[in-house]
Parts: C-alpha cells; structure tokens; sequence
C-alpha cells in the first residue's frame, strides 16, 4: 500500500511532463483516457476541485489522471489510519502526509510553476490562439490544476482528522501563501464536495488469515549450505527477531514458507530492511569459537538464503547511502517501531 504521490512526480519530472509530449495526437489522449480505469472514494470526500472543463482530450486526460492519483492517495491514508493499531500510529500517518509527502510535492510544483513560468492568464479561454498558443495553454492548465488539486488535498487530509493533527491546522490562504507566495484563489477553487458514488468494501483476502496465524521459526529454514552463517550463531534475540519476521510477513515482503515475494520495488525496500536492522542491533557481531567478526556481508547472505532471493546489488548500493535508508525507514511506520537488539 502506497500512500506517495507517484503519478505526479512523474508529471512533474518524468515521462508525463505535458510540455514533453506536445507530439501526441489527440486521439491518441482520447485513447488513453478511455483506458483509464475507473476509480472510486473508499470515504466521502469533504471538498472538490471547481476548475474550468477541460476542453481538449489532453486536458481531459491529464486532470482524470491527476483525479484518479488523488483518489488513491486519499483511498491508501484512509486504510493505513483504519488500520494502524493505536493512536500514535495513526497520527504518523497523517503528520507524514501533510509534513513531508504533500510539502514535497507543492513545493516541487511552485519549482516547476516558476522555471517554465507558467501563468494563469495562458489557459484562460480566448480566440485566435496560435497552435503554439495552444500547446501552451494545455500544459500551464494542467500544471495549475494539479497545484490546486494538491491544496485540496491538504485540506482534506486536515479536515478528516482534526483529531489527529500534531500542528495548527493551515488555512486555505496560509496554504497559498506558505508554498506559492500568493493569496488564495476568490472565489474558491475549493468548495464543498458533491455526493460521490464509492467504492464497495473489498472482500477478505484469504491471506490476510494466514497473516494472522503466522508462525515465525527461531531455527534455519533452508539446507545447510556452505559459507552461510547458521541461525543460533548469527542472531541475537531469536523472539524479538521473530517478531519482526511476523511483521515482515505482514506486510507482504515474504511468504508463509519464507520465500520473498519479489514485488516491484521490493528489492531496493528489502536492502533497506536489511540495514536497518543491522543497525538495530538484531545480529551477533562475533561467532564463535573463534572470536571472527560477523561482517555484513555474511548478514545479508544469511538473509537472502533465509528468505530465497539474492539482492546483494541493492545492499551493496544503499550501504552507501544511509540518508536513503533513513527516508525509507522514517516512511514506514512498522520500521520505526522496531525496538533495539
């Protein structure tokens, strides 16, 4: 479960910029849009965006698109709260949301408003517009309804947990004027939201039993296999390291039988996990007899045959980047939790 803002990094710097692909056909937006899958609230919203139609299809395309991301960042914070086990957790979900997700991602927008100095004035509705003109107009329009769609679901967010807020909460006009340096748009942008229609409740996935009935194993899993460290030798704490493979269960990176599961992404995310409890102390520094140092490398090899992949690539390249692990570990809530070795 994702609760970033993938789609809009990559309208704001990837393959979906809008001013990078001005040699798209219209019916070629007209195609996509068509493709798009239907999106639905899991909760009613509180407001909506009031912006002008979009009247070409790469207008349509692009604020269905930003619609569609919006929805599923709302859909993703809205379980990862209804789900969180106490309050502390539930407020992390929210003050991460509106203290680094949402700050980043208007203050990368404002980056990109004044670089390619784009003004309201462009998409305002006119005659005689040059097909220069026009290419324009399409691209200030869909970066400024992405910018007032991400204040809207600043607001949101602070109004669907006033209870949850470890701050003041922002006005609409502090909001403008903290990450754009203007005053908020009169009238409104934002207004109270319509009834939408939702999404049904998703049945009960069968492995969510299986999650709950999870048994971790303080013991080796696989064949012994030379030049891997054995389980009573490496690890320091066999409950508490249990626990933390009941979590890593739990959130889907392995299977019942120990087998990582290999998502996309995962393996980056899963080197990140590694270091991080390198650092919390979960393993031995010295085997013994001997008195040999346990190196880090015979950590994650030990892992990597527990846990049947092989990402020695990703470890080597973010045990050369701490800041990287920090940030994944300080989005992921279960990971902070971790207690020391």
């Amino acid at each position: 479960m994702s609760t970033e803002l993938d789609i809009y990094n990559r309208i704001l710097f990837l393959d979906l910029r809008p001013w990078m692909n001005s040699n798209i056909s219209e019916m070629k937006f007209k195609q996509d849009l068509n493709d798009l899958e239907k999106t639905y609230y899991q909760v009613q919203p509180s407001f909506e965006l009031s912006f002008l139609n979009p009247l070409s299809n790469k207008r349509k395309y692009y604020t269905a698109l930003i619609d569609h991301e919006a929805i599923r960042f709302l859909n993703n914070l809205h379980k990862a709260v209804e789900e969180a086990v106490n309050d502390n957790e539930r407020k992390y979900h929210v003050h991460w949301a509106l203290t680094r997700t949402l700050p980043q991602k208007l203050k990368e927008l404002a980056q990109v408003l004044n670089e390619r100095q784009y003004q309201e004035e462009q998409y305002q509705p006119k005659t005689g517009l040059s097909s220069q003109d026009k290419v324009l107009a399409d691209e200030s329009f869909i970066i400024h309804y992405l910018k007032h769609e991400l204040v809207r679901l600043y607001m949101e967010i602070q109004e669907a947990y006033p209870s949850l807020l470890k701050q003041d909460p922002l006005t609409e006009e502090e909001i403008y004027y903290t990450y754009f340096e203007q005053t908020a748009p009169q009238p409104s942008l934002i207004v109270e939201a319509t009834k939408k229609p939702l999404a049904k409740a998703a049945p009960i996935k069968p492995d969510s039993v299986e999650a709950s009935t999870f048994q971790p194993i303080s013991n080796d899993v696989r064949p012994e296999k030379k030049g891997i460290l054995p389980f009573s030798t490496i690890i320091k704490n066999p409950n508490r390291f249990g626990s933390f493979e009941s979590k890593l269960h739990e959130y889907g990176y392995i299977d019942a039988d120990y087998n990582f599961t290999n998502k996309h992404g995962a393996k980056n995310e899963l080197a990140c996990i590694y270091l991080h409890l390198i650092n919390k102390g979960y393993f031995n520094k010295r085997q013994f007899p001997g008195n040999k140092q346990i190196k880090d490398v015979a950590i994650r090899k030990f892992l990597d045959q527990r846990y049947s992949t092989d990402i020695d690539k990703q470890f080597r390249t973010y045990r050369n980047d701490p800041d990287a692990v920090a940030d994944y570990v300080d989005s992921q809530f279960w990971l902070t939790q971790l207690p020391n070795c």
